[in-house]
């Protein structure tokens, strides 16, 4: 059996799609070149918040005692998924990802989407609580005392954006 799928039928279809929720980047990361200046190069501060969602991840993960190979079969991504969102701030991660990972670690998805830069929708709060969270992440492999305080801060942060 062989399923073809016309540009017709996506043209139709694609407009009922959920932009926060679906498959790949968003339309306007195709049209706009996400995070990208008009010279086709990144726009510095697009990267806070992807940087504070990698952030999350890692100490989300460190805290729980999760290899990078645990987590990702725990939330069902690939290694180098988990990998690219740890530690490259210009990587944008799946959407269906973002939302694996809220659902595993219990918090709300539309604020991570909005951190993980998946979504368009960015508020002022949410960079200025990212600023904060990766000013205090040093990234060594125990969870430090501060880093756990910020951690729990910002998580309580991003739980009280749910409607946001």
């Amino acid at each position: 059996m062989k399923l073809e799928l016309t540009k017709e039928w996506f043209e139709k279809n694609i407009p009922h799609e959920n932009p926060e929720v679906g498959a790949g980047l968003p339309a306007r990361c195709v049209e706009q070149k996400c995070g990208m200046d008009e010279m086709g190069t990144h726009r510095e501060d697009d990267f806070v918040e992807s940087y504070a969602f990698g952030a999350l991840v890692q100490f989300l993960r460190r805290d729980r005692r999760l290899t990078v190979d645990q987590l990702a079969s725990a939330v069902e991504v690939g290694m180098p998924e988990l990998i690219s969102i740890e530690r490259d701030p210009r990587y944008i991660p799946k959407p269906s990802t973002v939302f694996q990972i809220s659902r595993y670690f219990g918090l709300p998805d539309r604020p991570l989407m909005k951190l993980a830069n998946v979504t368009t929708t960015h508020n002022d709060r949410l960079r200025d609580a990212a600023v904060r969270f990766a000013a205090s992440s040093s990234r060594g492999m125990e969870l430090a005392g501060e880093e756990r305080a910020a951690l729990a801060e910002f998580v309580q942060f991003l739980a009280s954006q749910e409607d946001d």
